[in-house]
């Protein structure tokens, strides 16, 4: 499978998102594409499946090393305090120690990108870290 190179991690080029995913379709559809080949799987807790996520990476049987797992934190979870708590419910949903990539799913002009990049850094529940969602403008 083809992969990128970015900060030491290797990220499987190709994924599944699991937007629109739910309940137990969810959670056969992860296990399925896994067993088919699939080694980077892609969720947010807005999507609200994490736990079905989760279910299927272990229902699939693949060492969980041998996969690369991304979940998104809501814009609403940016503050320091509510960013540790909201990960941590991601984790538990997950039922996982970490995730490979931990993303900030869209900016949030309420909230200071440096505070909330300062507390992820701290955290530890992932070696990489971004944002995600970002619209940037162009001079054609």
């Amino acid at each position: 499978m083809q992969t990128i190179e970015a900060n030491g991690a290797s990220i499987p080029a190709i994924g599944l998102g699991t937007w629109e995913l739910r309940g137990r379709t969810c959670a056969r559809i992860v296990e399925q594409a896994i067993k088919l080949g699939y080694r980077h799987i892609d969720t947010a807790q807005v999507y609200e499946n994490e736990r079905e996520v989760g279910e299927g990476l272990r229902a699939s049987g693949v060492r969980r090393d041998e996969m690369f797992l991304t979940t998104k934190v809501w814009t609403t979870h940016f503050a320091p305090r509510d960013l540790e708590r909201s990960v941590k419910e991601s984790l538990v949903r997950l039922r996982l120690p970490e995730v490979d990539l931990l993303l900030l799913h869209w900016p949030n002009p309420h909230v200071p990108l440096a505070e909330t990049l300062g507390a992820l850094a701290m955290r530890g529940s992932s070696d990489l870290l971004a944002m995600s969602g970002c619209r940037t403008s162009r001079s054609p």
